[in-house]
């Protein structure tokens, strides 16, 4: 609980670490990677859905989301989930964190990779439904992907948003019907929890955070996570 209380602050203000963050975590604890994905996805939904009401008429990404990631999420998230046990999916996850880790670090790679999706978003949407089914990590790749083409932060955070909402309640769907053995009931006691800490501290953090060191501790904090989870220092 705590730790999505905490994972729940750092998605009401910058739209994503439920997933990003609450993915490694788990798996480090122990947890399945079906049972992870039980545990954060409808936490991260109950959020999204709350960001989405007030600032819906901001959302612009509803067709290529539709067409580029959603099919390809789905298929790399089926595939996974059939070779769970043999893959080690905390070294995927390790792979992409590290990947994205280093894709925020250097300015010069961001702005040839800003360049590049304005003049092609559809590759790069649907590179990021490729990474969310194998890791869940498709944050990292949606932000940059939102960043790119938003520059106002509502309009980012509302389509980020947009698209997580699509995202989980796909895997979701898949979830229920290949792993509904990996669901627990105590599991129902997050979205609800995550909802109270978004609706409490939303406001008052968007005011407070300093957001580009905040951005410089996530990028950091990405690196560590990518780099323990590749290396299994558990």
């Amino acid at each position: 609980m705590l730790i999505i209380v905490l994972l729940s602050l750092i998605q009401s203000v910058f739209g994503v670490g439920l997933l990003l963050f609450g993915t490694p975590t788990l798996l480090f604890l122990g947890y399945s990677y079906s049972e992870t994905l039980w545990i954060v996805l409808p936490a991260s939904l109950s959020i999204s859905l709350a960001q989405l009401y007030s600032h819906h008429h901001l959302v612009e990404a509803k067709g290529n989301a539709c067409l580029y990631t959603l099919l390809p999420a789905m298929v790399s998230l089926v595939i996974l989930l059939n070779y769970e046990e043999a893959w080690d999916v905390t070294k995927i996850v390790g792979s992409f964190l590290i990947m994205i880790g280093l894709l925020r670090t250097f300015k010069t790679s961001m702005a040839h990779l800003s360049l590049f999706i304005n003049q092609n978003p559809r590759y790069f949407y649907l590179l990021t439904g490729i990474v969310h089914g194998l890791s869940n990590m498709g944050g990292g790749p949606l932000t940059i992907l939102m960043a790119a083409i938003h520059k106002n932060k509502n309009s980012m955070r509302v389509n980020i948003a947009f698209v997580y909402c699509l995202f989980c309640i796909m895997q979701l769907s898949v979830l229920a019907f290949a792993r509904p053995d990996a669901f627990n009931l105590n599991y129902l006691l997050f979205p609800p929890l995550s909802l109270l800490v978004y609706r409490v501290f939303n406001a008052p953090l968007m005011k407070k955070v300093n957001e580009s060191k905040f951005q410089n501790a996530i990028t950091f904090i990405i690196l560590i996570y990518g780099l323990v989870s590749f290396c299994n220092f558990n």
